[in-house]
């Protein structure tokens, strides 16, 4: 029964591994990839939401950005709030994100070589679950 947490605990750490190695030639890393992934497919987004989607502290999210911001991939701009910032993605970054998502694509769809849709949709199913689950409890 409590075997499924151990594979997903196992396929994390060579899955990370093989992402960073995914996405060195593209001079970013995985959290890098992930907030512009983020602009580009849910569109501008503040510091945090980022931090709370991620389950992170809003300071975490920062140096990210940053990085991303001296790369010209994302822009940050007020928002309705002069306060609040908003970051969005920039024609390079939406280059970038092309690049990468072919090399990502790739190597997932190596990875679920012999997996049919149907199996997808039940594992995303009880991920989905198992998050809903996990947020009920106060854990997330």
């Amino acid at each position: 029964m409590y075997s499924v947490f151990s594979k997903i605990k196992l396929l994390y750490k060579p899955y990370t591994q093989q992402i960073l190695k995914v996405l060195e030639p593209h001079e970013l890393t995985e959290l890098q990839w992930g907030l512009l992934r983020y602009l580009q497919e849910d569109g501008p987004t503040t510091f945090s939401e980022i931090a709370e989607y991620w389950q992170v502290e809003k300071p975490s999210v920062t140096p990210v950005a940053q990085k991303l911001i001296e790369l010209d991939l994302i822009e940050v701009r007020p928002g309705k709030d002069k306060r609040q910032k908003v970051m969005h993605i920039t024609e390079s970054g939406q280059l970038k994100y092309r690049e990468c998502k072919a090399s990502v694509d790739l190597y997932q769809s190596k990875l679920l070589e012999g997996v049919s849709e149907q199996q997808i949709k039940v594992v995303n199913e009880v991920l989905e679950q198992l998050t809903s689950n996990v947020k009920k409890r106060g854990l997330i």
